[in-house]
């Protein structure tokens, strides 16, 4: 993807942003605002769990793409989309699994320049829809997701671990059915 210079509100005050791939050299810059995404919402945030789902990324683009937002030469938001399939959604989907902005560049369109630049991505990989999760009470970003047409489900998202899975199904016997 060539790099993408992006007109936004006070682009004069703040400098143009650039939205580009996520690279190798972006991860140590990067980490912070990840980490502030993770507390924020009151999740653990553990570095090197996030370096290598980082790294899984950038050797296996078939999993997934992340894109960052540049402005002054600083990293100042960055959108994570992940490819997955569902019956329900009729085949393939872009999972929106992080979106972040630092605070002092919210309200410019940095979220939706970031959000655009993912539909390429999505429209070569086949992708009918795009899924994404918000806290139940992020009230204002669960009122702009919707203003961009995402509708709410009348379903929970849950999850596990494979491991705490396997324990509670099995008892801890590593028995599968599947064997």
């Amino acid at each position: 993807m060539p790099r993408l210079r992006v007109v936004l509100k006070n682009a004069m005050q703040y400098g143009t942003p650039v939205i580009r791939p996520f690279t190798a050299g972006d991860l140590d810059p990067l980490l912070p605002l990840v980490e502030a995404l993770h507390t924020g919402d009151g999740d653990p945030f553990d570095p090197q769990c996030t370096r290598d789902a980082f790294r899984a990324l950038l050797d296996h683009p078939e999993y997934g793409v992340v894109h960052i937002a540049v402005v002054d030469g600083d990293i100042a938001g960055y959108v994570v989309g992940s490819l997955g399939l569902s019956i329900e959604a009729g085949g393939r989907f872009l999972l929106i699994d992080e979106l972040y902005v630092t605070p002092a560049c919210r309200g410019r369109g940095l979220a939706r320049a970031l959000l655009a630049s993912l539909l390429p991505y999505a429209r070569a990989h086949g992708c009918r829809t795009v899924e994404l999760e918000v806290g139940w009470e992020n009230d204002r970003a669960r009122a702009w997701y919707e203003r961009l047409g995402f509708e709410r489900h009348r379903r929970f998202f849950c999850s596990t671990t494979v491991e705490t899975l396997s324990l509670r199904l099995h008892g801890g016997s590593g028995y599968s059915l599947l064997q």
